[in-house]
């Protein structure tokens, strides 16, 4: 239950701080950054979406075309066509949040129904999953924040 509430909380202070975000500047290039904060924030949605798919098969994945927008190695510089709108997303990670908090409640300590090694990590089990995530989105809530204060 704990990793519910780490990742309720880490998505919720996410959530706050897209909504700081200034009008105009999710697509701003900020030397020393090589995407956008409208690609983090889309990243952040697909990878929670690929990776607790992986951990529970049933976990439905919704948006997968934004996959062709946000995964790794994608950029916000070779995009062809029009990519989600900023509220878009914004709807979708809060909805995300809620439906993970929903799903994975009584869940965590199932085994994955596929196990992902990442180096020296390995995602067996729903709460491990669920924990990747948390931690990724705690990564990009960072730099989505030094990208607004080097906007300033």
């Amino acid at each position: 239950m704990e990793t519910l509430h780490m990742f309720e909380y880490s998505r919720a202070a996410l959530l706050i701080a897209l909504r700081n975000t200034k009008e105009g500047t999710w697509d701003e290039r900020i030397e020393g950054f090589p995407n956008t904060i409208r690609w983090n924030a889309g990243h952040m949605y697909v990878t929670a979406e690929e990776y607790l798919n992986k951990a529970d098969k049933n976990y439905e994945i919704i948006h997968p075309k934004w996959f062709d927008f946000f995964i790794d190695g994608t950029s916000p510089f070779k995009w062809e066509e029009e990519p989600p709108a900023v509220e878009e997303i914004m709807d979708a990670l809060k909805k995300q949040g809620e439906r993970i908090m929903e799903y994975f409640n009584g869940k965590l300590d199932k085994t994955a129904s596929e196990t992902v090694d990442i180096r020296y990590l390995k995602l067996d089990t729903v709460d491990a999953a669920l924990q990747f995530v948390t931690w990724h989105d705690g990564i990009h809530l960072g730099i989505v924040k030094s990208m607004q204060y080097v906007m300033k």
